[in-house]
């Protein structure tokens, strides 16, 4: 299979007056194209922090991150213009309708006219919010604040989507919702990344997963590989193995 994201030794040091953490420590793998792959990891294993450097938000200490060929370091205008960033804090203006909010991010990507009102009418269907389109954001649920923070990270069609903690806060049937989407997403070719404390979502939604803990990635396969590696019946229980850590929602 043909990576789509390779970092290699990837390190990422903090350091303030009273301590020096390191938050990454020479963490190497690779994203295929296509593929639906999650991160997992107790708090502050430095899953968060390898997400922002491969989406180009936080740049390493040291190491490499190429991204579609492209060199984090050196072409990172070029990625942006190819990846949407979901974060985990909504990423709206609540002082506008949820039409205002994706015009402005097709406008930031310069998406024509044209092209971005088609796209606006799809994804507005698509997510079911087209009836309320024209009303402020700042009065709407969580469950329509995530699915409109998702479709504005995709007016400008990218090749790549993170996304941080995709469901958490979220009912059930909302969650469901969000994981259709995203298996639609990924059929449609796009290559997702997300981190996630749900192990059933991890199990369900991801090709390969990536466990984390205290800064180096312990583990990388498939969900079922993982299992049968350690002998669980659960993605939860190799979880707890590895980190030694219980879930925590």
């Amino acid at each position: 299979m043909e990576p789509i994201i390779e970092a290699r030794d990837l390190t990422k040091v903090f350091i303030s007056r009273r301590m020096k953490v390191t938050a990454v420590d020479h963490v190497s793998l690779e994203i295929y194209k296509g593929e639906i792959f999650g991160m997992i990891g107790p708090n502050g294993a430095g899953k968060s922090t390898t997400f922002a450097m491969m989406s180009t938000l936080i740049k390493p200490t040291s190491g490499s991150i190429r991204v579609s060929s492209f060199d984090a370091e050196k072409e990172a205008t070029k990625i942006r213009q190819i990846i949407g960033v979901v974060p985990q804090q909504y990423s709206l203006y609540s002082d506008l309708t949820a039409r205002e909010n994706l015009e402005l991010m097709g406008n930031l990507y310069d998406v024509t006219k044209k092209v971005m009102e088609e796209r606006i009418n799809y994804y507005l269907k698509l997510v079911n919010l087209e009836t309320h389109a024209d009303r402020f954001t700042g009065g709407f649920s969580g469950g329509m604040k995530q699915r409109l923070s998702v479709i504005s990270a995709v007016i400008h069609d990218p090749e790549i989507i993170f996304w941080d903690e995709p469901t958490t806060g979220l009912d059930p049937q909302t969650r469901q919702a969000i994981w259709k989407l995203a298996r639609k997403f990924n059929k449609e070719g796009k290559t997702l990344i997300f981190t996630t404390h749900y192990m059933e979502e991890a199990d369900k939604l991801c090709d390969r997963v990536a466990i984390m803990n205290d800064g180096r990635l312990v583990a990388l396969d498939t969900p079922e590989n993982l299992k049968k590696k350690s002998s669980s019946v659960s993605l939860e229980e190799v979880f707890i193995h590895l980190t030694g850590e219980e879930i925590r929602d």
